[in-house]
């Protein structure tokens, strides 16, 4: 009988964590919704294919930890203090989007990522895996991270249309419905 047990216990766990591949915090289900209302309601790029797919690469991109903390030196016996903390600035107005519990829980996102890889396509769009293919018109994507209502979410995204052409920086957006959301702000956005 305790044989059955543990077996039942361990099957339960394994189906309650494959749904768990990208984060050991959020459900992949959140994040797959989040990416297929993304791909198919962000405007193509007058660079790319009008009749394509959108075209996004098979690799996560990576969120960089100097956007959540403040880096400090010492130089000819000065305290120089770097703020790269900017996803949090009134300018973007996220100051105010998100609170202190936001952001704590938007921090234990990053530590919590799991995987470098998408496995899924997302809908409207191709992934990109083979490193043969070319290289440009392909969209790259982050893990999106939460806040703890689910009501705000907010992704490292950027789009390589050439050599010397790209866009991308940290877009926010709010829930307006079960699976629709609305483009808020653009944080530190680039282009070339």
């Amino acid at each position: 009988m305790k044989k059955i047990t543990i077996i039942l216990i361990g099957l339960l766990s394994y189906t309650l964590t494959t749904g768990q591949t990208y984060s050991s915090i959020v459900n992949d289900n959140e994040i797959y919704d989040f990416l297929n209302w993304l791909t198919i309601n962000t405007k193509k790029f007058s660079e790319e294919p009008k009749l394509k797919q959108k075209q996004i690469c098979h690799k996560i991109l990576s969120w960089k930890k100097d956007v959540f903390f403040i880096d400090t030196i010492r130089e000819n016996n000065q305290l120089i203090i770097f703020d790269y903390n900017c996803l949090y600035q009134s300018k973007y107005g996220t100051d105010t989007i998100f609170n202190q519990q936001d952001r704590d829980f938007i921090f234990q996102q990053f530590i919590a990522i799991k995987d470098s890889i998408w496995h899924t396509s997302f809908s409207n769009s191709k992934l990109l895996i083979n490193q043969k293919q070319k290289r440009f018109n392909r969209h790259y994507y982050s893990i999106p991270l939460f806040s703890l209502d689910k009501e705000y979410v907010i992704i490292d995204k950027y789009y390589l249309c050439g050599t010397a052409c790209a866009y991308g920086g940290y877009y926010v957006y709010k829930r307006i419905g079960k699976k629709k959301w609305e483009f808020i702000t653009v944080i530190n956005p680039w282009m070339s």
